[in-house]
């Protein structure tokens, strides 16, 4: 076979009642100019005809790999393919986004004339029922990184965490125990990245964007369904992922990164308009800013001004805060 010479790509699709939108996905994935993959599609526990559809496409193509199973949540789903993949590299992809064509091919061209253990990629937002605001996500091209100075970027927000957005080698979950936290679904990608990277020698950006992300109402990410165990699982990873770093004997070298990413989620949490555990999270932040009082600088001055007299008085920061929630200027 003339592409036995070349490395084998794992593609792990996990599924959900994804009717609507799984033939777009699959046809992405079979479509691929690199040709030389296996398609793990993790049928997990879908009620609606997601099934079917995937059988379909396995009588055409024996590159599929089915694995049909008990509903266990996007963690144990995404696991499960990982754990029967052959490939020399993983690509992650969510049911209801898409490859761009020649998205693998450039993938490993990259990762394999850089000798990257993960290649981070640019991708687009797409808005399905509003086109028109469909635009291209920001991109940091750092051109070569160690693992613990990218997960330094993702905390800060400099890089996508998005576990579909990182080509990786197959060989970091296989040296490495990488734990699977099945409670956790949103922000899953945050907690399986924060462990990958930390065992990465070698991360490189490639400037070609790979994938459609497409933004629909029923997307585990879309915040307008921020349910309350949605909320929880936004509060958990943070700090599940701190709770790891802390084991592993390397906070001290992300404390401050940390810090501003508890700002950035608190402020998030805003925007979710809830304000559950603003006392809770200030008396952290304010903590935070008699250590880093530079981190201020990283924020909109709108935020700014809000921490400043939080940190004069917190019933006036409590004032201000409100203030803006009720003129809709966060």
């Amino acid at each position: 076979m003339v592409y036995l010479s070349k490395p084998l790509v794992s593609v792990i699709i996990p599924v959900y009642n994804s009717e609507n939108c799984l033939e777009a996905c699959v046809r992405s994935t079979i479509e691929q100019t690199y040709p030389y993959l296996e398609i793990i599609i993790v049928n997990d526990g879908s009620t609606d005809d997601s099934l079917k559809i995937i059988e379909c496409y396995q009588e055409t193509d024996a590159r599929i790999v089915l694995i049909n199973k008990s509903n266990e949540g996007l963690p144990m789903a995404r696991r499960s393919g990982v754990d029967i993949a052959n490939g020399k590299y993983i690509q992650h992809l969510d049911s209801d986004d898409t490859l761009m064509l020649d998205a693998i091919e450039n993938l490993v061209n990259q990762a394999e004339n850089s000798n990257a253990d993960i290649v981070v990629s640019p991708f687009n937002f797409c808005y399905p029922d509003r086109p028109e605001d469909n635009n291209r996500s920001i991109f940091l091209d750092f051109g070569e990184l160690s693992g613990l100075d990218c997960l330094r970027g993702m905390l800060v927000g400099k890089i996508f965490w998005c576990v579909w957005g990182c080509f990786q080698k197959r060989s970091l979950f296989q040296n490495n125990l990488i734990e699977t936290v099945s409670h956790i679904s949103y922000g899953e990608d945050a907690i399986l990245m924060t462990q990958l990277l930390i065992h990465a020698q070698k991360v490189v950006s490639m400037n070609k964007v790979t994938l459609n992300y497409n933004r629909y109402a029923t997307s585990m990410s879309y915040l307008g369904g921020m349910n309350d165990q949605k909320y929880m699982e936004f509060r958990a990873f943070p700090v599940w992922m701190e709770n790891f770093i802390i084991k592993k004997n390397l906070y001290k070298e992300l404390e401050k990164e940390f810090a501003l990413l508890r700002i950035h989620n608190f402020f998030l949490g805003v925007s979710f308009r809830r304000l559950d555990f603003i006392k809770e999270d200030m008396r952290c932040i304010l903590t935070n800013l008699k250590q880093f009082p530079d981190l201020k600088r990283a924020l909109h001055r709108r935020k700014r001004r809000i921490l400043t007299v939080y940190q004069i008085a917190n019933w006036l920061g409590n004032f201000y805060l409100m203030y803006y929630i009720k003129k809709g200027k966060l």
